[in-house]
């Protein structure tokens, strides 16, 4: 059974730049828009793997909506495509919005393949390691449990859970356990 591909939303003011993106990312299920406005109502009823978003654009700015998309998805990736540097805005991106990349315009569609394929990849390992530790936290709730028990099994007949075993692995009785 194939899983079903990634699903990528792209943001940008620009047709042009979400053509030639829509058409790079064309092995994943892409959805482009040209607002953020526009793409924060579609994120309320889709769900997305990752999100690419221009920094400049007119109304909000592609910091703050991603800072707003993730409040809706939290665990979609967020990408940055800007054609400018910004220290300041940068150090906001990472902070409040938790970009994993940025991704320089103009881009080389190498990275932005290779951005796409490792955001997808750091995603599925949050994921991964999410479970586990659901798996971790229920086991050691049964392990507490059954220690509870083993503990009242105990204190109601003390020596009741202590088992004496020879080389061999069979069980030693003693005389007075026969009685």
């Amino acid at each position: 059974m194939n899983a079903s591909p990634a699903k990528i939303l792209i943001v940008d003011d620009e047709p042009n730049v979400l053509k030639a993106l829509g058409r790079l990312l064309k092995a994943y299920a892409t959805v482009t828009v040209e607002s953020a406005e526009e793409a924060l109502l579609i994120a309320e009823q889709q769900a997305f793997d990752l999100v690419i978003s221009d920094y400049r654009m007119p109304g909000i700015n592609g910091i703050d909506f991603l800072i707003l998309f993730k409040r809706l998805q939290p665990d979609a990736i967020r990408v940055v495509l800007t054609g400018f540097a910004d220290l300041e805005g940068a150090q906001h991106a990472i902070n409040e919005a938790e970009v994993f990349r940025f991704i320089n315009k103009p881009w080389s569609n190498l990275e932005i393949v290779h951005v796409v394929e490792s955001g997808l990849a750091h995603k599925r390992m949050l994921l991964e390691n999410r479970a586990l530790a659901d798996q971790v936290r229920a086991q050691q709730k049964l392990l507490a449990e059954k220690d509870a028990l083993i503990r009242a099994l105990e204190a109601e007949e003390p020596g009741i859970t202590k088992v004496n075993w020879a080389a061999d692995g069979s069980i030693i009785l003693d005389d007075a356990d026969l009685e």
